[in-house]
């Protein structure tokens, strides 16, 4: 890959950044930040995404080698927002995009044109990182630490066309785990894919996979012992507005007694 991306041309070197004054290291994220915005509107998922790849190599190197790196210590990132001055350049984005780099060490080979060392056998390809998912998606996909499970949701999300929301709603259930003790894993998979279908006409779908309960050889009282076996997780699922009372809770209308589900 060489350095042009879309119309946004990568800084002269970049890779080979030398130990940097505090003023200089604000001054490249500046130029990275106008020149990437100026081509966003053509390619915003994937500039988005380089660029704070960008950030993060660059805080990195800079907390590793910079020459006044000691006189910002934990504030630096602070320091680099309060510098900056450019809404959506906050310490919080800085935290993300140098996790970010942390994570996929081997985007930087790509980006820089270098050619990519084989990739281990659980590990996605830079340009698939690059070139398959947004930021939003990324940034999902990190807030799980194994790194087995990150190749597992990376792979299933490029594959099924995941959206940020269901892909979400996957790591939320733990659907690695799933799947890795289920006895037919790709027919869970496939359940997953169509669910992600159906959930374009449906606007709220609940999903209860945490119940274990195998699809159409179930009765009432089999739902209602599931759902009081994982209560917490049935009502994390149904969203805000619902607690749990009584079972079988009596009401009383006009002096008779009732059932909630009568």
């Amino acid at each position: 890959m060489s350095s042009q991306i879309s119309d946004f041309k990568l800084p002269s070197g970049w890779e080979n950044a030398k130990p940097q004054t505090f003023e200089k290291l604000a001054y490249s994220l500046e130029q990275i930040h106008k020149n990437t915005y100026s081509a966003s509107v053509k390619a915003v998922n994937k500039l988005a995404t380089i660029r704070n790849y960008l950030i993060g190599y660059y805080i990195v190197e800079y907390e590793q080698k910079g020459l006044d790196r000691a006189k910002y210590g934990e504030k630096l990132l602070k320091s680099i927002e309060a510098r900056l001055n450019t809404r959506g350049l906050n310490e919080t984005l800085f935290k993300i995009s140098r996790q970010f780099y942390l994570i996929y060490p081997k985007i930087k080979d790509y980006l820089s044109g270098i050619s990519a060392t084989p990739s281990h056998q659980f590990e996605t390809p830079a340009h698939r990182i690059i070139e398959n998912l947004s930021f939003s998606h990324i940034r999902e996909i990190m807030t799980v630490d194994d790194p087995f499970a990150r190749f597992f949701y990376e792979t299933e999300c490029i594959k099924c066309c995941w959206s940020v929301k269901e892909l979400r709603r996957q790591i939320a259930t733990n659907l690695f785990f799933r799947a890795g003790i289920s006895q037919d894993p790709k027919k869970l998979l496939e359940q997953t894919k169509s669910n992600q279908t159906l959930s374009y006409g449906i606007k709220e779908p609940f999903t209860f996979e945490f119940l274990n309960l195998p699809a159409r050889q179930f009765n009432e009282n089999d739902l209602e012992g599931a759902i009081m076996d994982h209560l917490q997780e049935f009502l994390l699922e149904m969203g805000k507005g619902f607690c749990f009372e009584a079972r079988q809770k009596r009401i009383v209308i006009d002096d008779e007694y009732y059932f909630a589900n009568e």
